[in-house]
């Protein structure tokens, strides 16, 4: 348990930095944002989030590029249902591919660029 907890978040850092290193002119914008509502005299805060949206779409966009688990935790429905037209019997076990979702061009325009 404590391997998945830190795993998953050292990994989630890693790809955002990756992210970050790879694509200049976003972490130039997001220095921008963090220099002009923070300032460079002091380390950003949880608290200063709330200010800064360049970074949280930044830290948004980056699990949606990469989840750390790409297979929610399986469900199971307490009655029969449908689900993107498929016919779900009560007690079936549900696994859904986050991965797959954020990368449907049918939903996402560009499914596979980083941008925040």
């Amino acid at each position: 348990m404590l391997t998945a907890g830190t795993d998953t978040s050292s990994v989630t850092l890693e790809w955002a930095l990756a992210l970050l290193l790879n694509h200049s002119q976003v972490l130039e914008k997001a220095r921008l944002e963090i220099d002009l509502l923070i300032g460079n005299k002091q380390l950003v805060n949880e608290t200063d989030l709330n200010n800064l949206p360049y970074l949280q779409n930044i830290i948004n966009e980056t699990p949606r590029l990469f989840p750390a688990v790409p297979l929610l935790s399986p469900h199971e429905p307490s009655k029969d249902c449908t689900i993107g037209g498929y016919h779900i019997a009560k007690g079936t076990m549900v696994l859904i591919n986050a991965w797959a979702i954020h990368r449907d061009s049918n939903l996402w325009d560009d499914p596979l660029s980083f941008k925040p």
